[in-house]
Parts: structure tokens; sequence; C-alpha cells
């Protein structure tokens, strides 16, 4: 004798799972939104001031000029391309571009999706360069701007004139 055993789903059942995962989804998708906005914050101050650390102390080691300059290509600076990333190099020769006997030290991949990065320093130059005698920033004491699109808090990591950072909640970007 053969048994019939029903097996799936009515198409009932398929329609209030579907409609069960919609809301869910609806309800989450916000949330998630905002814990990733949250985390690219930090992620990129993070790496921002650690790449300013970094370049400080490479500045010693090397005893040669380091330069953070913001890139697209990872290759080469380009001024108004903070938010897709930056590169730290010796900079040799010392005119703040990445010549073909420069080594570049370090590429940081950004691609921010949920706010904008900007850097505003003391002589308007979009790099920064830490001495080679000393480590420390030349000129470049002012702060990376990151405007958020999602509602966050705007905040700013602050460069001193020492090269240290810190990080502040500001009202306006």
């Amino acid at each position: 004798m053969f048994s019939l055993i029903k097996n799936g789903f009515t198409l009932f059942e398929l329609i209030i799972s579907i409609a069960v995962l919609a809301i869910i989804t609806a309800i989450a998708l916000p949330h998630f939104q905002q814990l990733m906005a949250e985390q690219e914050v930090k992620s990129t101050l993070s790496k921002l001031a650690l790449a300013n650390r970094s370049a400080k102390n490479l500045a010693l080691v090397h005893r040669a000029n380091i330069v953070i300059c913001p890139s697209k290509t990872l290759t080469q600076c380009e001024p108004t391309n903070w938010n897709s990333g930056f590169i730290v190099f010796i900079d040799i020769n010392k005119n703040r571009l990445v010549d073909s006997a420069e080594k570049v030290l370090q590429t940081e991949v950004l691609d921010l999706k949920y706010g904008s990065l900007d850097w505003k320093g003391t002589l308007s130059i979009p790099s920064l360069t830490f001495q080679a005698l000393s480590g420390l920033p030349i000129g470049s004491n002012g702060g990376f701007y990151y405007c958020s699109l999602m509602g966050l808090p705007h905040q700013k990591l602050n460069l001193s004139k020492m090269g240290h950072t810190r990080i502040e909640n500001i009202s306006a970007c």
C-alpha cells in the first residue's frame, strides 16, 4: 500500500511567509544602514588616526618627509578624492607628489557610502607632510571632517602641531 506524503507549502502559507519576511526586512533595513554608517565613521577615523601616527614614526625612521594625500587610484595624489582613499609615501624631493623614485608605504581604500571626508589644514594644501628631522607635521595642523549623510553627528579628527589626534563632534560641515 502506498502512502501519500504531502510535501511543500500551500499558496496561502507561502504568501503569509513572504509577508512576514517583508515586514521584518522593512523594520531591520534602516537599523542595518544606521549600523553600517556608524561603522564607516569609526573605521574611517581610526584608519586616519593610525595613518597619522604611522607617518610621524616613518618620517623619523626613514629620515625623509612622509606625505599623506587623497587618492582614488592609490598610486598618485588627487586633491579632491579623500572619499575614495589615501596613500602614504616617502617624498624625497618635497614636492608632495609621488615621483618614480619615491616609494608608496601604505594605501588605504575608504570608498565612503554614508558620508564624505575632507581635509582642511592651515596651509590650504590637500595633503599632510611629516618632517624628516622631527616627525612633526609641517604646517599641516588642521582636521579631517567626516560629514554624515545619515543623520549621525558630524565628526572632526583634529591634528595638532605636535602630530597628536583627537576626535570631536561638530555641529556643521
